[in-house]
């Protein structure tokens, strides 16, 4: 085996990870480190270093392996990958100091598929492009000529050495992150935030079972002076007067739109007859973390990990604080995953963040005790927001008696190891509309209990869910939720109680994001510009909406327009479906992506 040979494949990856490391300045604010421990910018360059290196040495190692046939042939393959690699990451640069953004395929797609309606390339601009690749280019044969000096010679340091040293660099590096994260480290969680194609690791679980970290450390909510990406509310947030009602949300997690009916719903429906019905109302996310973000905050799920990591909070909560208002917050499932005691709540520390009770039957009775509890004790004299979560319906359970075993035949036992396309769904659905009826009899109790509590004249109660949920509707073996965005999963009921408004059937589409724009102005009475703390639009403004809604999950976002779903999947490919989930006729780039690329990074800090 040549050694030199393979000494170059050592020397010029780490050479070229000097140099990602030095450029990654450019993904830091003038103002990044201001205020911030010593450590926090040698951590941050220490990574860049270690982990890019890392990323160019696994791309350099095929290569290796073809020059002991071909070593030039070797030579020169890794030099053009790798010289290609930093253009990418430079170009990503320019792409984050704009938008605060990473480069991915759909954003080229829209760049050279649009037509223009996100970047167009002037004459200037194409130059200077020219010359940044050439810079580039230049750049990595200074290194692919010092590697092959370095491979000539007999440093202190043997190669061997240098790789060692790297890869426990990187070790040290994700293990600091991983304590960081856990112990919401703000100044450790820029590497996530800020640097292209940054995975770093999270081990919570880990810590806990090993001791090293305590449960109440990973889940207890910590508020931080450290700056964060987020610029959210843009202004401050100018709130007085407004009509001043008491707010509640009554939220069923997994709550489908069609089950509002008398035979599922009864009390609901009663409800309804004399409520704002949103017929046509998606949630913002068809999972847990994105529906309730985008209804407190009225911004896209996209911003879920910039918020977590700046405990920016929601515009919603801050309005409501400035207000004066008591707020309570009764979920039966825990409020510490996700994470909104770091998201939406994060400016109320003390918030009320886990239920009593062994399952979710008994956990929703605890929160609507406590929520009883609550409201009787909020004087006379102050406004109130409520937020009740009740999660039997996601999890379809039910006490199974013959009261609520409504729907014959059910599921006795749920095998999500037995659903597949051929599985008849009757018996799972009968399940899961058992529980809504179940629900149903506590958000029955809940609203009467407001009627005879509270000044219901003077109080808006909303019933809405943050996702819904699918039994193979589509007929393509999809279940529950999190795994398309059809209506099944994403659109949901919305139900309004608006004092002095009369009841009405409202048909134009509206989105959990317009919540938010309706009741800080209307309600709050603030007086900054919506475009301040929200894109949505007021709920009762039909003229102006959006041709899509924004709905997310975990790894994808998509922008659901009445006849396909325009979706950015998980590798950054743009692609379109119809509402069926069948790839759609027109696979056009639409015209509001401008729009879109925009509101993405409006409330992110720029340079």
């Amino acid at each position: 085996m040549n050694t030199k040979n393979m000494k170059f494949f050592i020397y010029f990856p780490l050479l070229l990870g000097l140099i990602f490391s030095i450029l990654s300045f450019r993904f830091t604010s003038p103002d990044e480190f201001t205020g911030a421990p010593v450590w926090s910018p040698v951590y941050f360059f220490s990574y860049s270093f270690f982990y890019y290196s890392f990323l160019n040495l696994l791309l350099a190692a095929p290569f290796a392996l073809i020059s002991l046939v071909n070593k030039k042939v070797g030579k020169f393959c890794a030099y053009i990958v790798l010289s290609v690699f930093l253009i990418f990451f430079v170009t990503d640069s320019f792409v984050y100091q704009q938008f605060r953004l990473h480069l991915n395929i759909a954003m080229l797609q829209m760049t050279l598929l649009g037509g223009g309606q996100v970047v167009s390339f002037s004459g200037s601009m194409i130059l200077q492009i020219c010359l940044l690749m050439g810079a580039c280019f230049i750049a990595a044969l200074v290194c692919f000529w010092l590697a092959n000096v370095l491979s000539n010679t007999q440093p202190r340091f043997k190669p061997s050495y240098l790789l060692a040293f790297t890869l426990v660099g990187l070790f040290v590096c994700q293990g600091v992150y991983g304590f960081g994260f856990a112990y919401h480290n703000p100044y450790t969680s820029k590497v996530e935030e800020n640097l292209p194609l940054s995975r770093p690791l999270h081990f919570n679980k880990l810590l806990i079972k090993t001791g090293l970290v305590s449960r109440e450390d990973v889940y207890t909510f910590k508020k931080t002076d450290a700056k964060g990406a987020m610029n959210y509310p843009l202004s401050k947030l100018d709130c007085s007067g407004g009509e001043g009602y008491n707010i509640v949300f009554l939220v069923v997690d997994a709550l489908r739109f069609d089950m509002i009916t008398e035979q599922t719903m009864p009390n609901v429906t009663a409800f309804s007859k004399n409520a704002i019905n949103f017929k046509d109302h998606y949630s913002g996310g068809i999972n847990t973390r994105h529906g309730i973000f985008t209804l407190f905050t009225g911004i896209p799920g996209s911003y879920w990990d910039s918020s977590k990591a700046s405990k920016s909070g929601s515009a919603l909560i801050k309005a409501l604080q400035t207000r004066g208002y008591e707020i309570g917050l009764f979920a039966s499932a825990p409020l510490t995953m996700p994470e909104f005691n770091q998201t939406v709540f994060a400016t109320l520390p003390d918030a009320r963040l886990n239920s009593k009770g062994n399952n979710p039957i008994e956990k929703d009775e605890s929160a609507i005790e406590d929520m009883e509890k609550w409201l009787t004790s909020v004087p006379k004299n102050k406004p109130f927001f409520a937020f009740l979560f009740l999660d039997s319906v996601h999890s379809a359970i039910f006490p199974e008696t013959e009261e609520f075993t409504v729907f014959k035949p059910y599921w006795k036992e749920v095998n999500q190891i037995k659903l597949s396309n051929d599985f008849d769904r009757t018996p799972y659905f009968n399940r899961y509309k058992n529980s809504v009826f179940f629900t149903d009899k506590n958000l029955g109790r809940a609203l009467s209990f407001l009627g005879k509590n509270i000044d219901i004249d003077k109080t808006i109660i909303v019933i809405t869910s943050d996702h819904g949920e699918e039994f193979n509707d589509t007929g393509k073996n999809y279940w529950g939720h999190n795994g398309n965005f059809t209506k099944y999963q994403a659109q949901i009921p919305f139900i309004v109680k608006w004092p002095g408004k009369a009841s009405i059937d409202i048909g134009y589409r509206t989105s959990a994001l317009d919540v938010v724009p309706t009741l800080l102005p209307r309600v709050l009475g603030c007086k900054n510009p919506v475009s301040d703390y929200s894109v949505g639009k007021d709920l009762f403004e039909p003229s102006g909406r959006n041709p899509f809604v924004y709905v997310s999950n975990y790894s994808k976002d998509a922008f659901v327009e009445k006849d396909r779903v325009v979706l950015i999947n998980e590798i950054g490919v743009l692609s379109f479906l119809d509402p069926a989930y069948n790839p759609a006729k027109d696979q056009s780039v639409p015209p509001y992506l401008k729009q879109v690329l925009e509101e993405s990074s409006r409330f992110l800090k720029k340079h």
